[in-house]
Order: structure tokens, then C-alpha cells, then sequence
């Protein structure tokens, strides 16, 4: 199976998550959302799915250093903006598979995925 990765190439949970997958006989391709910025329907669509409290990474250095008036977000079309501007704010790794999406990583939870 061939699974889709976004993320950041350098992001060491990234690789990890890639790495597993590859291990485990599967194709991975990975896409750094810094370089290819995910569109509005995509990011629409996984915040469908996962919600948008796990796709925006409140912990993450990127969300920290935004001012406040940036981290008030009243609507979808905000939070698009945000992590279309900052696309490191994003949770990664966003796994992309024909059944779905899992967002970050845990070799316990890939192990049950792949099992």
C-alpha cells in the first residue's frame, strides 16, 4: 500500500512514522507542507475528519510565538489562513490513506494500523 505523509522533511517524528511504514513493506511519500502548502479543501477535509483542536498544534513553537489576536480563530476560513501562513502550527505527522487519516505518531498505534 502506498500512504501519503504531510509534514515537514527535517521533522524527526516525520521521519519516524516514514521509516516505520517503509519497514513494514509499505511506500511512502512524503510532503513538506512548507513547501506545498495543503489547499483550503484538503485542510477543510481533514478538520472534517480529525477536527480542528488536533490539526492545529496549540504546544507547538510556531503557535507559541503567533501574537493573540492570531491564535482567536472564529471561523473555518481563520484557521485555514493560519496554517496556510504558518503550515508548521500543523500537527504532523498526517498520515493519508484510502480509508482515512491519522494524525501524529506512535509505533503502537502504527503497529495496530499495519498489523
Amino acid at each position: 500500500m502506498t500512504f501519503t505523509l504531510f509534514g515537514l522533511k527535517r521533522c524527526s517524528t516525520c521521519v519516524k512514522a516514514k521509516k516505520f511504514l517503509e519497514a513494514h513493506g509499505h511506500e511512502v511519500e512524503i510532503i513538506d507542507v512548507r513547501e506545498q502548502v495543503p489547499s483550503a479543501d484538503q485542510l477543510a477535509e481533514w478538520a472534517d475528519a480529525l477536527g480542528w483542536d488536533k490539526l492545529i498544534n496549540k504546544a507547538s513553537q510556531t503557535w507559541r510565538q503567533l501574537d493573540d489576536a492570531a491564535k482567536e480563530l472564529s471561523s473555518d476560513q481563520e484557521r485555514i489562513a493560519l496554517i496556510q501562513a504558518n503550515p508548521s502550527v500543523m500537527k504532523r505527522p498526517l498520515l493519508v490513506y484510502p480509508e482515512g487519516f491519522k494524525l501524529g505518531f506512535s509505533e503502537k498505534t502504527y503497529q495496530e494500523f499495519v498489523a
